[in-house]
């Protein structure tokens, strides 16, 4: 049985992080394989880059070429491959992302027909699938950019994630994973539907968050199970699955009705979930569990997380939040007739181990 005081005495993040402002906002952040660069795709289209080698933390200049909002991030692991993705359709490989002005290897103005939300790189290295509200799942070879494959999925994609045999899994809008093989043959489906539901006529929820442990055995499956729509309430939920059976494990429930969604969960090594939550008004939560636990042996309170990103290192997180007090729709504008948009405080944490 793992012992949680022990889980704590090493990973406990410590009350004062070093904090990252990104201005605008930024949606994921995400570290280097190589631990040189924390990356962070922003909300005014600039993929942005903070030196996390250096005890300053500088930042390198931003890389452009996207239009939209860039939800996806994702590196190759061998060489220094980096892939993002926008609410466009765009898709792009930059090469040496820690040189002060990467390559371009390749870009796909129009990879899908609108929102990309996805991006994952597959075991071997060679191909990246993307996914988006367009309803497809496509793979691409990360040598050209060429399309590889098509996956007609049946609904709007939010997450797409590699198995260790090449295999993919998706998430969609209504609450499923689905367990494909690459040719779009269908393997599997995860039934997590009370993370969706239908709010006059307004579609509500879905799967906002998918991972698997180290041995591609155990599923998880985040959101919130919604209880209204426009600002949505329902309790951050956690549905585990055993992958070969596609038998429900656990349900982990998160927190209050206010903290709402699952944005981002990473299994450890150790046997633990770490996951962070955002809710309204601007509720957030860093939290430890174990699988087989409905508790959290460690919360933390924070405004409006997004995202969580361990360094290769295993000694620093960092975590993505929006601003308190944040600015949202109908908020006026300020004393010079500018609207003030929101920013992130990355909060980059030393753990105790």
């Amino acid at each position: 049985m793992i012992d949680t005081r022990e889980l704590l005495k090493k990973f406990e993040p410590a009350k004062d992080a070093k904090i990252i402002t990104a201005d605008p906002q930024v949606r994921s952040a995400r570290f280097s394989p190589c631990g040189k660069l924390l990356v962070a795709g922003g909300f005014d289209g600039r993929v942005r880059r903070w030196n996390v080698a250096d005890e300053a933390t500088l930042e390198l200049p931003a890389l452009e070429g996207h239009h939209a909002w860039i939800d996806g991030v994702a590196f190759r692991q061998e060489g220094e491959l980096l892939f993002t993705a926008d609410s466009w359709g765009q898709l792009c490989c930059w090469g040496s992302y820690a040189a002060e002005k990467p390559d371009v290897n390749w870009r796909l103005e129009a990879a899908h027909d609108g929102w990309i939300r996805d991006v994952a790189v597959s075991p071997n290295g060679q191909r990246i699938a993307s996914c988006g509200s367009d309803q497809l799942v496509k793979i691409w070879s990360i040598a050209d950019g060429g399309k590889q494959a098509e996956i007609a999925a049946g609904r709007d994609v939010l997450r797409v994630l590699w198995m260790p045999d090449g295999s993919l899994l998706t998430g969609d809008d209504r609450g499923f994973v689905k367990h494909w093989k690459d040719d779009g043959s269908l393997i599997r489906q995860f039934d997590a539907a009370p993370l969706y539901t239908l709010s006059r006529l307004q579609d509500v929820g879905g799967v906002h968050a998918l991972a698997i442990d180290r041995e591609g055995k155990l599923l998880a499956a985040g959101g919130t199970i919604p209880k209204n729509g426009a600002t949505v309430t329902g309790p951050p939920t956690i549905f585990l699955f055993d992958v070969a059976t596609g038998e429900q494990k656990h349900k982990l429930s998160l927190g209050a009705d206010s903290d709402c969604y699952v944005a981002d969960i990473h299994f450890h090594d150790e046997g633990f979930l770490s996951v962070v939550t955002y809710g309204t008004p601007g509720a957030g939560q860093l939290l430890y569990v174990l699988p087989e636990e409905g508790k959290p042996f460690f919360t933390r309170k924070m405004s409006n997380l997004h995202s969580i990103s361990w360094h290769p290192d295993g000694k620093r997180l960092a975590v993505v939040a929006t601003n308190p007090g944040s600015n949202g729709n109908g908020r006026p504008l300020d004393k010079e007739g500018n609207y003030v948009g929101n920013k992130s405080p990355i909060h980059v944490f030393g753990v105790s181990g």
